[in-house]
């Protein structure tokens, strides 16, 4: 997933139940009030101050460069919240580095980008007219800056295939607990593609815009529950989710419109599905602005457990190191005729300037009291077929490290992936849209 989807939305009543009695059992704390003066007092894009390469931030200093993090590290470093930093957490800063989109997608965007406007729509908010392929707005700016820049993170690069296997990924309790889950992963996009030698759209796929499959492999009384949630053309239209249930031996079609509901074991919801996988149309952003913000890069050895502290399995400098760079700070919101019974009150986005990737959600409930906050961090993967580029997450699996902390319940998710593959680099077993990316294809997933 961008969170990048290592849990299956499996979706079974029982399993929702069950985590919510164990939300409402979780123990009372101070909470954290949204509060937009934070976010303000960022430091700006152009900011003259700067943190040297080779900076050690620590307890003893943290406050020093407080803004140039994301307003949920704050809460990590002060301790106040059951999931804390230890007393010998350190963040390592390095000179930032150029993260390069691929050619082709740059040369979409110049080619596509001027045709591309927002336009009002029945919800209340603005529906994306003209896209084609690339960055729709290279250059955000004007009322609908915030917006714009939300379709340049919808729209952000994505293969035509991909497909990750999530070795190591868990969900955690406040004493500890832990689910382990593994998933094969196996992604499509058939529209608006930037890919050398595919056509823009893939002919015959009707409206389909992704396909996103998760098969459970671990633990083993899950294994080849499988998942597919299939994204269309038009932004505004709900996806679809299919379930392969192994006992019944058939799929079940889950309802679209439960976007808050948990992805079963995890801290995501379905609205949190590649850090943020939003329906457009039906939000708003408010941009508070371009801030300089540290942001997580892997070194070669994020993979392995013991690169992070415990027991709040954050990133020590061994697993990540942290570069000074562009981000837009958005407030995401419902509209105000789509607002009724949604979960989040205020969704405080991170998107890279450079990448167009979230780098970091802060989620308020309702009541504006900070819910769940983490990183998603990108090791960007190397394309084949085009001399050098690379992708920096994938849309949906991808390498990396992404991690939730739910603050008011006392739970984390955790998930690392590697080994992706893409494009021509999968198996041939992968290759098989109909099998992957269909309902019928879920029937297979036993054989």
């Amino acid at each position: 997933m961008r969170r990048r989807s290592g849990f299956a939305v499996i979706g079974m009543a029982a399993g929702a139940l069950l985590l919510g009695a164990m939300w409402s059992s979780a123990m009372a704390q101070v909470q954290v009030p949204w509060d937009r003066k934070n976010y303000d007092q960022l430091a700006p894009a152009d900011t003259t101050e700067s943190i040297p390469p080779g900076t050690h931030i620590n307890m003893q200093n943290w406050q020093q460069y407080k803004k140039f993090m994301p307003v949920g590290l704050w809460v990590l470093f002060e301790g106040t919240q059951h999931w804390k930093l230890p007393a010998n957490a350190e963040l390592v800063v390095e000179a930032n580095k150029h993260i390069p989109l691929p050619k082709k997608y740059l040369a979409d965007t110049e080619k596509y980008s001027s045709q591309v406007s927002l336009v009002p729509n029945e919800f209340g908010g603005l529906s994306p007219k003209g896209y084609v392929a690339g960055i729709p707005f290279p250059n955000p700016s004007g009322p609908n800056a915030g917006m714009e820049i939300v379709y340049n993170e919808y729209y952000a690069y994505v293969p035509y295939l991909i497909t990750t296997y999530a070795h190591d990924g868990f969900n955690m309790d406040q004493f500890g607990n832990t689910s382990v889950s593994e998933v094969r992963e196996v992604n499509f996009k058939v529209k608006h593609l930037s890919d050398p030698g595919k056509p823009v759209n893939i002919p015959g796929m009707g409206d389909v815009y992704l396909t996103y499959n998760n098969i459970v492999m671990v633990p083993e009384q899950s294994k080849y529950t499988n998942d597919l949630v299939i994204f269309y053309d038009d932004p505004a239209t709900l996806g679809e989710t299919f379930v392969f249930v192994p006992s019944l031996r058939r799929s079940i079609r889950l309802s679209s419109a439960a976007r808050c509901s948990p992805l079963v074991g995890s801290d995501y919801t379905a609205d949190d599905e590649r850090s943020m996988s939003i329906q457009p149309p039906i939000f708003q952003a408010n941009f508070v602005g371009y801030k300089k913000i540290l942001v997580m890069y892997p070194t070669d050895d994020y993979y392995k457990h013991s690169n992070y502290y415990q027991p709040v399995w954050f990133a020590t400098p061994r697993a990540a190191r942290w570069l000074p760079r562009d981000v837009a700070v958005l407030d995401i919101r419902r509209t105000q005729k789509t607002a009724a019974g949604y979960c989040y009150g205020s969704r405080m986005a991170y998107i890279d300037k450079e990448t167009w990737q979230p780098i970091w959600m802060d989620l308020y409930d309702v009541n504006l009291k900070l819910w769940k906050t983490g990183p998603s961090m990108y090791k960007p993967m190397p394309l084949p077929g085009t001399n050098g580029d690379v992708s920096t997450g994938g849309g949906g699996p991808g390498d990396g490290m992404y991690e939730f902390y739910d603050m008011q319940n006392n739970h984390l998710t955790f998930d690392i992936q590697r080994d992706a593959l893409i494009n021509e680099n999968a198996p041939a077993t992968y290759q098989d849209f109909n099998r992957w990316g269909t309902p019928a294809g879920m029937l297979q997933v036993m054989q």
